[in-house]
């Protein structure tokens, strides 16, 4: 990837986290944000872009961390990688359940209430990565999940740590907007999947249709 790739990928995901925490901020604060004149509402939709371009600069910051984390897994474990990240999901989906609840619960709360968002979050990888399937091959399927899911819940740690359903909204979907848009875009930027492996061309399934015959 060359300067201006990145830079476009840098500035899109910026504007990407801006633009959704202000429409965010629209409906979870709308009573405070249109309640109090134009100038409070002005305020307030700089203070969501602002914070929408942190949680950008997160999500970046987690996903290139990701990205090297890859290289040096594929290095490591060679063809077992993609299992151990199956192992490192299954183990973030149950801390996220099991961490909140003992932290949080109060006695005689169920742990039910505190699947359904990991649950959620999971279930938006997977369709993520269906579309991610779609477009490269079925190698991207793991790191996207692994990406959508493991690295948004680590980027989220600070809103989960305070335990408000509004701070935890207003932080994770942003953060998931941004993962997407930068794991989608990934593969037309670098013309590969996120794996590393250079994505089939024509020229080469026409050679590998040759060789077969």
């Amino acid at each position: 990837m060359n300067f201006k790739k990145w830079l476009y990928l840098f500035s899109t995901t910026l504007l990407i986290g801006g633009v959704s925490s202000v429409i965010l901020g629209m409906i979870l604060e709308r009573g405070t944000l249109f309640g109090a004149g134009f100038n409070n509402i002005l305020v307030g939709l700089a203070w969501n872009f602002g914070l929408g371009l942190l949680f950008s600069a997160v999500a970046q910051m987690g996903f290139f961390a990701y990205l090297t984390v890859h290289n040096v897994g594929l290095g490591v474990f060679k063809s077992l990688w993609p299992y151990v990240q199956v192992v490192l999901i299954a183990f973030a989906f149950f801390d996220l359940i099991y961490f909140r609840f003992t932290t949080f619960s109060v006695e005689g709360e169920s742990f039910i209430g505190y699947v359904w968002i990991p649950l959620g979050i999971l279930l938006y990888a997977l369709i993520v990565a269906y579309f991610k399937v779609k477009e490269t091959n079925r190698s991207a399927a793991i790191p996207t999940v692994f990406v959508i899911f493991v690295v948004t819940v680590i980027e989220w740690i600070p809103a989960l740590k305070q335990n408000n359903l509004t701070g935890m909204f207003y932080m994770l979907i942003p953060l998931l907007i941004c993962n997407t848009w930068q794991i989608m875009l990934l593969h037309r930027l670098t013309k590969t999947s996120p794996v590393g492996e250079a994505a089939p061309t024509k020229a080469k399934a026409a050679t590998r249709q040759r060789k077969a015959k």
